[in-house]
């Protein structure tokens, strides 16, 4: 399993040449040795388009060792076979730069634009979270369905998700904080959980990341990929059973009327 992470440059650096061998980070996932860490660089609150791949070889929680912190774990990672990644310089120049190219490989300007536009607003990283690693290509073969229409129920389903989905999610990190154990009713709201972490959903998410949130729900859905059950905190007792979005929609409904 790939795990999307942050680090600060004062440990990207070490963690890159070799001197840093350990991670330390909450236990918010089921992170297991085998694992895959892709740590992006900040630099404050600003990626600095570096990134960089580790594997997890061991792990320790605070059961095991007085030095680790409640709801904490540490890792003994290494660097994996892949080099790391920069984003640095690779994408074009200006909107114009990308149509000039798509002209070239016989893609329509407004096509140029729309790739544009889409990757400028993700950073100019993939779904994976991962840095481009050649923009040419990625125009190349960039599928536009900008053409392609929903059905009525499909944009009503859309919809819904991207208003009960956050919510579902948010709700659900802050309950896991008193129960051992999560069960999922929709193993795919788990893998969002699991995507974005405990910590992610202290904070809101703007209308793009909803979007993205709910691309990968779908995704999710689509594959027939999920997580049954998750780890809540390592002191709870009990068990906590998560509502799927249509019963979590009659909640909510029951509690207006209320």
């Amino acid at each position: 399993m790939e795990h999307i992470l942050k680090v600060t440059k004062k440990k990207f650096e070490p963690l890159l040449n070799g001197d840093l061998t350990f991670v330390i980070r909450r236990a918010d996932r089921l992170y297991s040795v085998g694992d895959r860490l892709v740590l992006f660089e900040m630099d404050g609150a600003k990626e600095t388009g570096r990134s960089l791949i580790v594997i997890i070889k061991f792990i320790m929680h605070s059961e095991d060792s007085e030095g680790i912190k409640d709801d904490y774990c540490v890792f003994s990672v290494k660097r994996s076979a892949k080099n790391s990644r920069t984003n640095a310089g690779n994408h074009p120049q200006s909107e114009a730069a990308a149509i000039e190219y798509a002209a070239t490989i016989g893609k329509s300007e407004d096509c140029a634009k729309r790739f544009y536009n889409y990757y400028a607003m993700t950073g100019w990283k993939m779904k994976s979270g991962l840095p481009l690693s050649d923009w040419h290509a990625a125009l190349r073969n960039w599928k536009d369905f900008q053409g392609t229409q929903k059905t009525p129920e499909q944009a009503e389903e859309t919809k819904q998700l991207e208003l009960l989905l956050p919510l579902l999610c948010k709700k659900t990190v802050e309950l896991a904080k008193k129960a051992k154990e999560l069960h999922f009713n929709d193993p795919h709201v788990a893998t969002v959980i699991q995507f974005y972490g405990f910590e992610r959903f202290d904070y809101p998410f703007n209308a793009f990341e909803v979007k993205e949130m709910v691309n990968r729900y779908q995704t999710s859905k689509k594959m027939g990929t999920g997580i049954k059950t998750m780890r809540g905190s390592e002191y709870a007792k009990g068990s906590l059973i998560v509502p799927n979005i249509q019963e979590y929609a009659e909640i909510l409904q029951k509690k207006s009327k209320a």
